[in-house]
């Protein structure tokens, strides 16, 4: 019976032997190669971004589609692939779309699921079950572990997706950690001036390494931003943090009529913002989220030795609690499938 690792409460994983998966119509069943362990992973582990529980985390993986259901393409038997996260109208072929889906907002579809976080079981298991829909093929030439990039890249991508550049914006990016070194990357391949703000000394060297201009301290990067910028601040402050407290950096070291991108999924309320900066600076809060798997897999496909070392570690599903728990200091974990039995 394949293996799962079962979020059954905060902080508590439990690995279960669950029934082997049968697709539903339209759906298929993938044996999951390689999961990696998000911000978001870790603030549902934690309990702060609370869902229904037991749930099966995860939702950066790649893997080998092992059963297809009815209506589903022969083509998609036996291939590697990624799938997008938001199980919906679209996705799923129904023809009684939602508003959303009827309006082009699929992200946002009103009866959709997501997988590994809301309503829907993920892939810190031997398999998962999705809509044929969402999958994306891997390129045989692509390493199937950077393939678990996918769907941060992709998330890193939306940023700009949401707020589009000419190329000669000075962006800020605040926590250049697990999805921050991902904005980094994507904002200097854009051709942008990147300034990137990290406590940790390890991070900070690492920014430089994937195409930052400047990095230093959150409170040094004020003060050196507002210089470079003649005292007006970034055209553009990313704050991918984790923390409830980033957004309040980032409002400040924005400029007049600029954009603060917000990526942080913590799941705690962001207190003491500063609502008449907002307004008399008239400072534009975009959020984003899930983002493009095309192009984010050429980019992968492209820069696999560039973007190799950003994966920090490897373990087993077995150890999927020892994961979560060591992720809140590691730059990138990935459980391995199949789970080694004893």
């Amino acid at each position: 019976m394949p293996i799962s690792a079962v979020l059954t409460a905060p902080g508590q994983i439990t690995l279960e032997d669950r029934p082997k998966q049968e697709p539903a119509k339209g759906e298929v069943v993938i044996a999951v190669e390689h999961a990696g362990v998000c911000g978001t992973d870790l603030a549902l582990f934690k309990g702060d971004y609370p869902v229904p529980l037991p749930l099966v985390c995860g939702h950066e993986y790649v893997g080998r589609v092992v059963q297809t259901g009815p209506g589903v393409s022969s083509e998609w038997e036996n291939q590697r692939v990624v799938a997008e996260i938001n199980n919906t109208c679209i996705a799923r072929g129904r023809a009684d779309l939602c508003r959303a889906c009827r309006m082009g907002l699929p992200g946002h579809c009103q009866k959709r699921n997501v997988t590994g976080i809301i309503e829907k079981d993920g892939a810190f298991a031997e398999e998962v079950t999705v809509p044929a829909g969402v999958l994306l093929k891997v390129p045989d030439t692509l390493d199937p572990l950077l393939a678990v990039l996918t769907e941060p890249l992709a998330a890193a991508l939306q940023t700009f997706e949401m707020t589009p550049v000419q190329g000669n914006e000075t962006v800020a990016v605040l926590g250049p950690g697990r999805l921050g070194i991902l904005i980094v990357f994507a904002a200097r391949l854009k051709g942008l001036k990147v300034f990137a703000g990290s406590r940790s000394e390890a991070k900070r060297q690492r920014a430089l390494r994937f195409g930052a201009t400047e990095v230093l301290p959150p409170d040094a990067l004020l003060h050196r931003v507002r210089e470079d910028t003649e005292g007006l601040g970034a055209d553009i402050v990313i704050d991918a943090t984790g923390t409830p407290d980033g957004i309040t950096q980032a409002i400040n070291m924005v400029r007049p009529r600029g954009v603060v991108s917000v990526k942080t999924t913590c799941g705690l309320p962001a207190g003491g913002l500063d609502m008449t900066k907002l307004v008399v600076d008239e400072i534009r809060l975009q959020g984003s989220r899930c983002g493009p798997f095309a192009p984010a897999l050429d980019i992968l496909h492209a820069h696999q030795e560039t973007l190799r070392p950003l994966i920090t570690s490897q373990r087993p599903l077995s150890e999927t609690q020892q994961a979560l728990e060591s992720a809140a200091n590691e730059d990138k974990v990935v459980l391995d499938m199949p789970v080694l039995r004893q």
